[in-house]
Order: C-alpha cells, then sequence, then structure tokens
C-alpha cells in the first residue's frame, strides 16, 4: 500500500464522494470542488495542503459566497487552523480523517445476513450501496453504505448505523459488503472519511490514517 495524501488522491477522493451522492464535481488545478445542492446548496472546495496564498484566495471567494465552504486535508491541523484564521476563515470541524486501506487484505466473503435482519445491495456501474433492514419490518433501515470506483481505488461513504442498532456489528457487516461489491472491480485501495465515532470500527476492519480533514468557512464581521 502505497498511497500519501495528495493533490491527485484527494481528487479521487472527491470523484467517488461527488459519484455517489450526485454532487457535480470539478478540478481546477489543486482545487478540486463539489456542488453540495443537498446540504449548503452552494460548493464546497476542496485543497490538500493549501498554501497561505491559496487560503486568502479561497477567503476572499467564501467571503463573496458565505455558503461555500473550504475543506482542507493536512498534516498538522493545528497550523493550518492559525493560518486560516490569518487568512480571514472560521473553524467549522476539524475532527475528522482520511482512511486508506488495502482493498486485497479485506473480507472478500460475501456476508450474510444476521438473525433478524436482512441484506440489500444495488449496484449502479461503478457505485453500489448497502443496506441492512428489519427483517420483521424491511422498511426499517438500520444500517447502510456506499461505495464508488474510481480507477483501481474503492471510495466509500456515509457508513451510517442507527443510534439504536449500534454495537452489533452491523457496521463491520455493512463494510464487508461493500468490500465485496467493490472487489467486482479491479481496486487496489479503499478511501473514505472517517468520524470520531467511526475511527476505531475502521482501524479494526485494517484502515490506517492518512492525515487530517479540516472544514472552514468565511469568518463573520
Amino acid at each position: 500500500m502505497g498511497s500519501f495524501a495528495s493533490d491527485e488522491l484527494i481528487g479521487t477522493w472527491v470523484t467517488g464522494w461527488s459519484s455517489g451522492r450526485g454532487y457535480e464535481n470539478r478540478h481546477e488545478g489543486r482545487v478540486h470542488a463539489a456542488l453540495r445542492h443537498d446540504t449548503i446548496g452552494d460548493w464546497e472546495y476542496v485543497v490538500c495542503e493549501p498554501t497561505n496564498e491559496e487560503l486568502v484566495a479561497i477567503a476572499g471567494t467564501l467571503s463573496k459566497h458565505p455558503a461555500r465552504r473550504l475543506t482542507a486535508f493536512v498534516n498538522d491541523p493545528v497550523a493550518f487552523v492559525e493560518a486560516a484564521r490569518t487568512a480571514g476563515l472560521a473553524l467549522q470541524q476539524t475532527d475528522e480523517v482520511l482512511m486508506v486501506t488495502a482493498m486485497d487484505e479485506q473480507d472478500v466473503e460475501d456476508p450474510r445476513s444476521p438473525d433478524g435482519f436482512v441484506i440489500q445491495t444495488e449496484r449502479d456501474g461503478t457505485n453500489a450501496y448497502v443496506s441492512v433492514h428489519l427483517e420483521e419490518d424491511p422498511s426499517i433501515v438500520v444500517a447502510s453504505g456506499h461505495v464508488a470506483v474510481v480507477d483501481d481505488y474503492a471510495v466509500f461513504d456515509r457508513i451510517i448505523t442507527s443510534p439504536d442498532f449500534r454495537r452489533r456489528g452491523l457496521g463491520s457487516l455493512v463494510m464487508r459488503a461493500l468490500a465485496a461489491l467493490a472487489l467486482e472491480h479491479a481496486v487496489s485501495e479503499g478511501l473514505l472519511i472517517a468520524t470520531v465515532d467511526g475511527q476505531e470500527l475502521y482501524k479494526y476492519l485494517g484502515w490506517t490514517t492518512l492525515g487530517n480533514v479540516v472544514t472552514v468557512e468565511a469568518a463573520q464581521n
């Protein structure tokens, strides 16, 4: 496994993340962007290790379009936050990380539905979706997730377990099912953004951290 956080890798993640969520995306040099029509209703910029000059330029754009924001992949979040504040940006979120795994080390066996639950899968080209439902009421989704294949990467996203059904192995079940679907393609590595709640699960499944993810927005005057 040889991946490291880079402009190219972040561009791959943005492409896969956007694909699964139906976002329009664009890539202009080091700046990647996704149109988050379902949340902020505007563009989110994504940059790997932005320079001070890039921060100042992006801060100028965000001041004109306050709904927009910047997500940065950085090794030193403390230094980045300080530089962002100097450029006129305000911290929004700093507790997520970019993680990677070698796909040939993932469980390749299609998981079976545990007692009381039913697994459903859906394929759409290079996208695949997995959901776990209550057997007694299939309309209730208790866990779900998505994976998109971009070149030889599998980009995992929206791995969610309902609070009432956590600590039953359903998150691991979804990840195994998604990995099996991704491995129907010629993928070598997996990428995902992990929240604080999800990081221990992914570490248990063999994922490692590549860097920190920090989101900032225009500072309020």
